[in-house]
């Protein structure tokens, strides 16, 4: 009887010992340096939810320089002010959007998720109007939403690229190309998540599309956002606002219509933080703002499948489509371009044809740097697997200042262009990074994030809700900071949402109309 005793006792005292060494555990993960008082409130391990705000073409400029340019963005200084921030965030290559935002969501780079531009590559398409990657299934890596399904959590998407097919609630980015509103919204329908979403939110919201018109959809797109968090909970929500690209890329970034866009963009991201304060939900949720490329201005366009057609790699003939327009006909091709905005991989048909591959070269590099070239550089496939880019690529080339790539295979190699702003080019080029916000529920890290890999970003976010991405090419960036007082972490946050509507004149992005 006396030996079950101390036995008993032995294993009491080891529990205790266990017990103890778990709490000093637990309160040096919270930071070091922090004083007694705090063990009184331990910190949560996970955030009960997160919400991802991409504000597509963010350069990291608008942000660093906000105060010269006189912004009126009181939802993202708030955000700044309570988070951490980084204004320069090196993006993937190429820096176009479907590529970043799948990037955003798996933490890998192209050559790991399969998504090497907006649109797939397509030997002999010579279209205009082609179509993008819209359906999740062309992802080859894990993504959030897959992980956080693996832990039985909600997961919704608005807009968010290549995530058709994806999620419990989608109100998802495809479009009718070449179509009217109408014709894309019943595209749009088709492929909602559950079937009859969208319909559920058109009989909620009388205003729903009051706003929507073909330069702008982000009102749009925040009351599908306002509805999610309001009526259906979600534990993360991807949200993809992107007016402030489009407006970009039609009068050019840095100008007045981009800051007064970008102005509406920050109501939108106010409107959804308060829609989270509706719902009870927002002191418990991790908000991440981020998006997916810089931008540069540009008034010309390259064109290199003139170049490859004057030097016989392709063969090229011209016919009238059913109304009456000329277009170029691929008939063969030894290399050929593979257009990705401000950047181009050139894609052999045959990747030991080493002649083509010395040709094709040789025309580019000849013009590298050139003034009025419109080439800047070419990349070599060394350099192309360093990035992450397509591994199909025998090498890329890299568009010029004020200079963007075409799809021609006939005419002149440089023509004029109606756009005045464009991304795709290598994300190593100077002035020319992109944005990270995270702020909320268990993030207590403030200030600078220095330089960040747009492959941190995935495994970040997923760490604040303690999921694991399978093929994370990132690290996670620390959530907490170094040395966390009582006051500071004892005290909780300030709601953001009733500080950061939209109370700026030249702000329009409109009030949540949906009924409860």
């Amino acid at each position: 009887m006396h030996l079950r005793v101390h036995s008993l006792n032995q294993h009491l005292h080891c529990a205790n010992t266990l017990l103890l060494i778990l709490f000093l555990l637990s309160v040096c993960v919270i930071g070091v340096g922090q004083t007694p008082r705090v063990s009184a409130r331990l910190m949560p391990v996970r955030a009960e939810r997160v919400i991802v705000i991409s504000l597509d073409g963010l350069d990291g400029r608008y942000l660093l320089r906000r105060d010269e340019f006189g912004l009126q963005i009181p939802a993202l200084r708030r955000l700044m002010v309570n988070g951490a921030t980084s204004t320069n965030v090196i993006s993937i290559y190429p820096s176009v959007t479907y590529p970043a935002h799948t990037t955003l969501v798996t933490g890998a780079r192209p050559a790991q998720h399969g998504i090497f531009a907006n649109e797939e590559f397509k030997p002999g398409e010579t279209s205009d109007i082609r179509e993008l990657q819209w359906f999740a299934r062309a992802i080859k890596a894990d993504t959030l939403w897959d992980a956080a399904a693996r832990r039985r959590l909600k997961t919704a998407m608005v807009s968010w690229p290549v995530s058709v097919g994806a999620g419990d609630y989608n109100f998802p980015e495809i479009l009718k190309l070449g179509g009217t509103l109408e014709e894309t919204l019943e595209l749009i329908k088709a492929n909602d998540r559950p079937q009859g979403f969208v319909e559920e939110v058109e009989k909620r919201d009388p205003h729903l599309y009051s706003r929507l018109n073909k330069d702008e959809g982000d009102d749009m797109r925040t009351r599908f956002a306002e509805y999610i968090i309001t009526e259906k909970h979600p534990d993360l929500l991807l949200v993809h606002l992107f007016d402030l690209d489009h407006f970009q890329h039609d009068f050019g970034p840095f100008t007045p219509e981009a800051f007064a866009m970008l102005e509406k963009a920050d109501g939108y991201v106010g409107r959804i933080l308060a829609a989270a304060e509706r719902a009870g939900t927002l002191d418990d949720t991790a908000i991440f703002v981020v998006s997916d490329h810089g931008f540069m201005p540009i008034k010309q366009r390259a064109h290199p499948g003139v170049l490859l057609a004057e030097a016989g790699l392709i063969k090229v003939r011209q016919e009238k489509d059913a109304n009456g327009k000329v277009r170029d006909v691929i008939d063969s091709w030894r290399a050929l371009p593979y257009v990705t905005s401000g950047s181009c991989s050139i894609i052999l048909h045959d990747p030991k044809d080493k002649d083509a591959l010395r040709t094709a070269r040789a025309i580019f590099k000849r013009r590298e740097e050139k003034k009025e070239s419109g080439i800047y550089r070419v990349v070599e496939s060394k350099e192309i697997r360093q990035l992450g880019g397509n591994p199909r690529a025998a090498f890329m080339v890299d568009a010029a200042d004020g200079y963007t790539f075409g799809s021609n295979y006939s005419g002149p190699f440089i023509t004029n262009t109606n756009q005045r702003g464009q991304h795709g080019f290598l994300p190593t080029r100077s002035n020319y990074r992109t944005s990270f916000i995270m702020s909320g529920s268990i993030i207590t890290r403030r200030g600078d994030l220095g330089e960040v890999r747009m492959i941190d970003i995935a495994p970040t976010i997923a760490r604040v809700q303690n999921l694991w991405l399978k093929n994370s090419e990132g690290h996670a960036l620390a959530l907490w900071s170094n040395t966390i007082t009582h006051s500071s972490y004892s005290q909780p946050q300030p709601r953001i949402a009733r500080q950061v509507g939209c109370v700026h004149s030249r702000c329009e992005a409109g009030e949540s109309s949906f009924e409860p």
